[in-house]
């Protein structure tokens, strides 16, 4: 385990700087779909692998409500297992509208930092990357260039960003996302679909905005990103449309889960799964799943109830001001230490104590992991933790992304994560477990 944690300031981070008045934030620098399962024979690969025998099959979804999610791009089930029947919704939540109605909007001229020293290394570099020999002179104009603490500011004009190709603003955005005077390149917006039209979907952007952020966004990795949001705030009609605006760019996703039961459910196999096999909670969480078994017209249960108070408590909500009162708002290691706690242990925002904890308490693992397991995300040169979160079943996870206010604690597919994480792909993930007299 690493003895410090890379973090970057951005934008977000701003944001909650402002908002609690108390501290300064550091952000956490910042995963192919997983297939629907359609019909009963879809399953039958998943149901009996080598390690299942055809006499002891896990539980399956039932026909009629594989035919009920059929269809639905959004609805799917997760891969059989001791965990039980996982149904799974992709959910989109956005930052509370009180804090953004409380945030000063940035500036709308787009703008581009280097340090003053690659002055010399910009033209033929902009070049490489495929602008114009008309931009280039009109970013590099000495009458519009800003030097200031051993910075370099440019202005690219509106007309001339909405020009740039995918591939050009990729290889460029990347170059700036170096530097942390970049905060929208550092901390993009991240489409983790690809699929711009739905991700937005169900906001409140106009489709002419949507437009133009597709028109606007590039790849990072495995994702899709968007970091011309000043431009973007440039074509609102006024600052209750800014706000909308800026408002839709803190969207993220995440998966409602239930587990669904009925008298065909191998109860002792799912609550033991679920109890770490040491009747962890048993007393909770086993009369709750027998109750929807034995109960007509409720098929489902919402994973939640089978998780630690603490994380009933924060998923799917944002971080409170009150939070703040530590110094620190509460980042992914925090979350993931605390995942057992029914009350949070606040020492474990400081990450020379937070590693301490993890040296002392906690062994490496490899897969296949297990529920509780924590799965950090270490730099594969210096071993530095630069996210982590905790395993729950088959690809499903519990996560923060991020130490700030804008950064919800969620339920999501591991692979979601890995494609925000592991992009540049000098990062690894390593599983961390509990010792066994924990």
């Amino acid at each position: 385990m690493p003895s410090s944690y890379s973090t970057a300031l951005t934008w977000r981070a701003h944001l909650s700087l402002l908002a609690s008045c108390l501290f300064t934030i550091a952000l956490v620098y910042g995963s192919s779909a997983q297939a629907q399962i359609s019909s009963v024979e879809d399953l039958r690969p998943l149901l009996f692998s080598q390690s299942v025998s055809r006499e002891t099959p896990y539980a399956m979804p039932r026909k009629e409500m594989l035919d009920k999610v059929a269809g639905n791009p959004n609805v799917f089930y997760a891969k059989p297992g001791p965990w039980g029947v996982l149904r799974c919704a992709f959910i989109y939540l956005e930052a509370p509208k009180t804090l953004i109605d409380n945030f000063p909007l940035p500036n709308t001229q787009p703008r581009w930092a280097f340090p003053q020293i690659a002055l010399e290394k910009l033209p033929s570099f902009f070049a490489s990357a495929g602008l114009s020999q008309a931009m280039i002179d009109a970013l590099l104009d000495p009458k519009t260039l800003v030097k200031t603490d051993g910075m370099l500011y440019l202005f690219p004009r509106a007309a001339d960003l909405e020009a740039i190709t995918p591939e050009t603003r990729s290889t460029i955005y990347s170059e700036l996302a170096k530097y942390p005077e970049n905060e929208f390149h550092v901390d993009p917006v991240l489409i983790i679909n690809g699929n711009i039209r739905e991700w937005y979907r169900t906001s409140k952007l106009q489709p002419e905005i949507i437009a133009k952020i597709e028109k606007l966004a590039y790849k990072r990795g495995e994702t899709t990103a968007f970091s011309d949001v000043q431009l973007l705030l440039g074509e609102a009609q006024g600052e209750a449309d800014a706000r909308a605006i800026f408002k839709a760019m803190t969207r993220t996703r995440g998966l409602m889960v239930k587990i669904e039961a009925d008298h065909n459910t191998n109860i002792e196999e799912v609550v033991n799964y679920w109890t770490l096999g040491i009747g962890l909670r048993r007393k909770d969480v086993e009369p709750l799943l027998q109750s929807i078994i034995d109960t007509d017209g409720i098929e489902a249960l919402p994973l939640s109830h089978m998780l630690p108070a603490l994380v009933r408590k924060l998923v799917y909500t944002y971080p409170s001001l009150d939070m703040a009162k530590q110094g620190l708002l509460p980042d992914c290691h925090w979350t993931c230490l605390n995942f057992f706690n029914y009350d949070p242990h606040e020492y474990l925002l400081d990450s020379r104590l937070a590693t301490s904890a993890v040296l002392e308490r906690f062994e490496p693992v490899e897969p296949p992991y297990k529920y509780g397991d924590i799965l950090f995300f270490l730099n594969k040169n210096t071993g530095d933790a630069y996210h982590s979160c905790v395993y729950l079943a088959d690809d499903l996870v519990y996560t923060k992304n991020g130490r700030n206010l804008l950064s919800p604690w969620l339920i999501t597919r591991r692979e979601d994560v890995e494609k925000i994480y592991l992009y540049r792909g000098d990062g690894r993930v390593q599983g961390f477990r509990l010792k066994k007299t924990e």
